[in-house]
């Protein structure tokens, strides 16, 4: 087999063909975007917020964010560093109490806060995630 016939036939067998594409992630771009809430309460919990709500918000992430950890398309830096995020702040509360106030905690957690929001949205971009995506 020859010409054009045999390179669509090559395309479709290696399946490499145009790259890959918003539309290959719009599931997990879709779960992303659910989360937004949840990441951006992470960032900056309410005064009145429990460790326990804050330790749930962080569980509520994991199989979304396992998801990304296996997917190409994400650099193994970036998803290490949210996935590591993540660990770091769920570190922080593990020794504090589900009905613990939050608060005198939250200045020793800001900055994984802050992170988990900034490599959430890197991860966002690198998914070439629609803009138009609304939770759902």
């Amino acid at each position: 087999m020859r010409g054009p016939a045999w390179g669509v036939l090559a395309c479709v067998v290696l399946a490499g063909c145009g790259g890959s594409s918003a539309a290959d992630h719009t599931d997990l771009c879709q779960d992303l975007v659910n989360l937004q809430a949840t990441v951006e309460f992470l960032a900056a919990p309410d005064p009145s917020a429990t460790v326990g709500e804050v330790r749930g918000a962080l569980d509520k992430l994991d199989p979304t964010f396992q998801s990304v950890h296996d997917d190409d398309a994400v650099t193994d830096d970036q998803d290490d560093a949210l996935l590591d995020t993540q660990d770091d702040y769920r570190d922080a509360i593990a020794d504090l109490g589900d009905d613990t106030p939050f608060a005198p905690t939250a200045a020793a957690t800001s900055s994984m806060g802050q992170a988990l929001l900034h490599d959430y949205e890197v991860v966002r971009q690198q998914l070439d995630c629609h803009a138009d995506l609304e939770p759902g």
